[in-house]
């Protein structure tokens, strides 16, 4: 894609319904049907355990207990790759809904990156002998190099796989980065943060994306930026501060683009507040996405959410927290829509 097709919508991943098939059927097509450019599958399971539960049960050095995953030892990566049911549906969708196919510009797959899969991960027996906790109770995979080396591979894998199915943008979701990397880097070197990031997209041959939440530090920008990934993917709208973290010349005479957060998705319940009162209108979200257009040029911008909206559900209940989602994204793009 040249930067000129940039300042297009899309949406980061997870939704507040329950994990049925009607329900991302449902999603994607209400995402189609309100003019967002890429849509991703609709994201319904925890971003960790949708990944590591059905590793688990390939892996036997990889132990899923309560809810919680367990490192005991070396592993080989399987041979037959897993949650690729999600890129399929997509294909799926298309097939049953052709009609809709042109409705937007193309789609995007979301996969859990390997710090954040590691970070979820505790050691066990050998492997947590002579490491020192650091941040949780436990020692987590996240402190070795080798297992995180082994879970880039196993993204990578994945990201060619999604690749082959026609998926327009792939996103590494690594929210655990703006922990790993503040002022300085816990656990790891930056030459190691880069290489890793770098395998864990490489096989992706459209549009990688990596996204971070919170605030990002300016030496978690700077080593961003010498990666290899296309979209750097961050929150804006509850995080103004990376305003000034970011600036045009990160991104003009590069290949890079800023997905600018441009909706607020985490926030709770207020007494005497109703639906509309927590969705942005569309006059304030021109304004807004008018300033990120005039900080980093149009063609350096992609227009989303902050985050997923999976939390909503457990806030507001289902009904209200997808209501809610949707009206923010709706509203996301006919603000874009008007400006342009």
């Amino acid at each position: 894609m040249d930067k000129e097709d940039a300042l297009f919508t899309t949406v980061v991943g997870s939704w507040p319904l329950s994990n049925t098939h009607s329900n991302m059927v449902k999603i994607f097509t209400d995402l189609i049907q309100i003019g967002l450019d890429y849509p991703c599958y609709p994201q319904l399971v925890d971003m960790t355990y949708q990944f590591l539960s059905p590793l688990s049960k390939k892996v036997p050095q990889l132990e899923e207990i309560d809810n919680k995953f367990y490192v005991n030892g070396d592993f080989d990566i399987p041979k037959q790759l897993i949650a690729l049911e999600y890129g399929e549906f997509i294909n799926n969708f298309f097939n049953d809904h052709p009609d809709l196919r042109d409705s937007i510009k193309g789609t995007k797959a979301c996969l859990t990156g390997p710090f954040t899969l590691t970070f979820e991960a505790i050691l066990k027996n050998d492997l947590a002998r002579g490491i020192k906790p650091i941040i949780f109770k436990e020692p987590r995979a996240v402190m070795v190099d080798w297992i995180v080396d082994k879970f880039a591979e196993l993204l990578n894998q994945l990201g060619s796989a999604y690749n082959k199915m026609g998926i327009n943008i792939i996103s590494c979701d690594e929210p655990i980065l703006g922990l790993l990397v503040g002022r300085k880097i816990l656990f790891h070197t930056e030459d190691f943060i880069i290489d890793t990031i770098n395998k864990a997209i490489s096989g992706i041959k459209g549009l990688s994306s990596l996204h971070v939440c919170g605030r990002i530090s300016p030496y978690l920008r700077d080593l961003l930026l010498k990666t290899n990934v296309k979209i750097l993917d961050h929150e804006f709208s509850i995080n103004e501060q990376n305003f000034k973290v970011f600036e045009k010349k990160h991104f003009d005479g590069t290949e890079k683009l800023l997905a600018m957060g441009s909706t607020n998705s985490k926030f709770l319940p207020s007494n005497n507040k109703t639906i509309n009162d927590y969705v942005e209108n569309v006059e304030f979200l021109k304004k807004y996405i008018k300033k990120g257009i005039e900080q980093y040029g149009r063609e350096n911008l992609i227009i989303k959410p902050d985050c997923g909206f999976l939390p909503l559900g457990q806030t507001f209940g289902e009904n209200d927290g997808y209501e809610i989602a949707i009206r923010k994204v709706k509203n996301m793009v006919l603000a874009l829509k008007e400006l342009k």
